[in-house]
């Protein structure tokens, strides 16, 4: 029987299994792969985040199988910084559900768009969960994909 996963703040006693799960999901990617081995501090999740309860995990049968940033940029703007679902479960509506609990997270503060920087490889997911690509911008890796969503 599978578990619907359930999305909550994360806790800051999970810092260590976020890491790593961020680490496995972006390893995932081949043109990615040897820079992040080569630089394996560039995979962090941002502490003043999961103080604030800014990092939101997707939870099964008691197991993290996903996690979200979303922080409140400025103007009614709030960022996703950063989507990370276990590889063996893409695909299965993790990140769709963490999307989902970003807009309700979003909403509940009063905002009006979501942005996200997406891997171009994601671009298709972003678009079903219904962000709009603005732009290509530089990021460490190469380039992303600026997009938005608007809320109201």
């Amino acid at each position: 029987m599978t578990v619907v996963p359930s999305v909550r703040a994360a806790v800051p006693s999970e810092m260590g299994a976020l890491v790593e799960l961020q680490r496995r999901s972006s390893l995932v990617w081949e043109e990615y792969r040897d820079s992040l081995l080569a630089h394996p501090e560039v995979i962090e999740v941002p502490a003043g985040a999961l103080a604030a309860g800014q990092v939101r995990v997707a939870v099964s049968d008691g197991v993290i199988v996903g996690f979200a940033t979303v922080m409140p940029v400025s103007g009614g703007v709030g960022e996703v910084d950063g989507l990370f679902v276990e590889p063996d479960l893409m695909r299965g509506g993790i990140g769709r559900l963490l999307v989902e609990d970003a807009v309700v997270i979003a909403c509940d503060h009063g905002l009006a768009r979501l942005e996200v920087t997406a891997n171009p490889r994601a671009l298709g997911f972003y678009e079903k969960v219904g962000f709009v690509a603005v732009g290509e911008v530089p990021t460490r890796f190469g380039p992303g994909i600026r997009m938005h969503r608007r809320l109201r």
